[in-house]
């Protein structure tokens, strides 16, 4: 019991840990101090769904559908370049335009459309959870259901500590220098993840 929940709280943050565009948008929100806890409780619900849909066995059913899989990776290879190409735009900004966009506060319709996109559009997301933690669940037997708790508690311990880590560091980052490079990581990562996607 106690094995299956370690293995799956390993596997978890493994996957979990990798930078990718959940953690790029969590880490902006926090910066921000915008509805970052909202974004946190949204990622860890969505990776409590995934993985436990995938433990069921839906990641052998998304496997037969192989244009339900097309349709997905091409929808989050647009908006992860999007955003890549939106990130980089503001990075050019003058810095006066710089420090209003990071103080600018961004709709809350609009901020939760795009944490949705970078969960439920990133094919990524489908591969480590659904895919991958469900088929290593299901080689747990009778304790799968350990493994995805041990999983979830991962998720829950990562968001939690990356958002509040990143929170108490807002008040060094808010030179116009900062957000430049800021974004123009961001938009490298996610134009990386969205070409890495392209390719697959």
């Amino acid at each position: 019991m106690m094995t299956a929940a370690i293995s799956g709280f390993l596997m978890g943050g493994t996957l979990i840990i990798a930078v990718g565009a959940q953690n790029s948008f969590l880490i902006e929100q926090s910066l921000k101090r915008q509805w970052a806890g909202l974004f946190v409780a949204l990622f860890i619900l969505s990776d409590a769904i995934a993985i436990s849909f995938g433990a069921m066995g839906f990641g052998l059913l998304l496997q037969q559908q192989p244009t339900l899989v097309s349709v997905t990776k091409w929808s989050g290879v647009i908006f992860l370049l999007w955003l890549a190409f939106n990130k980089f735009k503001a990075s050019m900004a003058n810095d006066a335009m710089i420090v209003a966009l990071s103080n600018n506060k961004i709709p809350f319709h609009r901020a939760l459309l795009t944490a949705l996109g970078v969960t439920w559009l990133n094919p990524h997301f489908y591969i480590d959870t659904v895919l991958l933690m469900g088929n290593l669940a299901g080689q747990w037997q009778q304790e799968k259901w350990w493994f995805v708790i041990g999983a979830i508690l991962a998720s829950v311990v990562w968001f939690i500590g990356l958002s509040g880590l990143t929170s108490k560091c807002a008040k060094w980052m808010e030179r116009p220098k900062f957000w430049r490079w800021f974004n123009r990581i961001n938009a490298l990562v996610l134009g990386a993840i969205g070409v890495q996607l392209a390719t697959l």
